[in-house]
């Protein structure tokens, strides 16, 4: 892929000082930045090794790092005896025509390495694309106007996905799907801060379509729709209840009772349907997530899909909140008499299993264990 550098050398560190390097932001976002403990791992071997192994890329004319972040900032963190003990980073300087061929060889750099992510890479080819289909020239500056592709087709000048899928390997379809991707990530940062890029790329929660689907929302819904994506949040796209409204709290008339002792063998029994229940309901869930990504996902819109997941999670909510269990949720079996549809067993069970004594005829007419 062309780069527009004109010349390369590198110098000694005193020629540009460290201090001297100017960060550019829309530069910075092209690279990969790394996890806490990935940033703990490289500054650990760079002490360890003594050196920085890979230089600085700074670009000549303007002093702007072009790669090397994540290696910048550990230099930066470290401390002055940590510096004493290592070399300072080399610096490569390399010339360019301009900011678009900067951001342009940045993206083929990242692409061409082995530890970027499947997410990381779609970014970064979208953002190829994105930046060179205004302008087909490039094709003259490769020195051809035609040029085969993987299957032998001759794509014609200015074909700038078939191109970029060729120097990539993939489609030309792959890399325009791509590039909505890479808007839509571009789109989120730009709305919800500049942190969403680095998660979208690094967390693997929020798959390629489902980005661009929030994306597509309006401004002021894009922030609460992204939250769930990420598991956070409030559900939506369905009303939501509170389990301790659901069927009111009154007293059930006929309370279950365990014949003999209460043990805690007594209380796995009368959990036992339940977690039978909670089982194929887990299936359940990833059947559901699997209707968006096959042909029928075509019917399901993001809030349609959201509709199932709310009364999936009520339906989750409501078996945990009624099986049995020995202390009652809201105090932690110390004081209150909440009892009432809870799934807690009542103040004398609770008392017969700590104490191991008989649970017969114990039960409070007033006062229910919910099951």
């Amino acid at each position: 892929m062309t780069s527009n550098t004109t010349t390369d050398t590198e110098t000694v560190s005193h020629l540009l000082k460290l201090d001297a390097i100017r960060i550019y932001e829309k530069f910075q976002s092209l690279c990969p930045a790394l996890s806490y403990e990935e940033a703990n791992q490289l500054r650990d071997n760079i002490l360890s090794d003594g050196e920085f192994r890979e230089p600085l890329i700074v670009w000549k004319s303007e002093g702007i790092l072009v790669d090397g972040h994540n290696r910048f900032n550990v230099w930066r963190n470290l401390t002055d005896e940590q510096r004493q003990r290592i070399a300072p980073p080399r610096i490569k300087q390399l010339e360019f025509s301009d900011r678009d061929a900067v951001h342009d060889w940045i993206i083929n750099n990242q692409i061409g390495r082995r530890n970027v992510a499947p997410s990381q890479r779609a970014y970064l080819v979208g953002k190829l694309y994105n930046s060179q289909k205004k302008n087909d020239k490039d094709f003259l500056m490769r020195g051809t106007e035609r040029q085969e592709s993987p299957e032998g087709q001759i794509v014609p000048p200015g074909n700038t996905a078939e191109r970029i899928g060729n120097e990539v390997g993939m489609s030309g379809k792959q890399v325009k799907r791509d590039a909505k991707y890479a808007e839509a990530v571009d789109k989120l940062a730009d709305n919800l801060g500049p942190e969403v890029r680095d998660e979208l790329l690094t967390a693997k929660k929020v798959s390629k379509d489902r980005a661009v689907e929030i994306a597509a929302l309006p401004a002021d819904q894009q922030k609460a729709e992204y939250e769930r994506a990420m598991g956070r949040g409030e559900p939506s796209g369905g009303t939501s209840f509170n389990p301790a409204e659901w069927g009111g709290m009154e007293p059930v008339a006929d309370p279950v009772v365990p014949d003999d002792t209460v043990t805690d063998y007594h209380v796995k029994e009368m959990q036992a349907p339940y977690r039978e229940v909670q089982k194929h309901a887990t299936a359940m869930k990833k059947a559901i997530g699997n209707l968006s990504s096959g042909p029928g996902g075509a019917w399901c819109n993001p809030n349609a899909m959201q509709d199932i997941m709310t009364c999936y999670t009520n339906l989750m909510n409501t078996i945990n909140y009624r099986k049995p269990v020995a202390v009652c949720g809201y105090c932690n079996g110390k004081k209150c008499d909440r009892y009432y549809q809870t799934g807690a067993l009542n103040k004398d069970q609770t008392q017969a299993l700590a104490e191991g004594l008989s649970a017969t005829g114990q039960a409070t007419a007033g006062v229910q264990q919910a099951v």
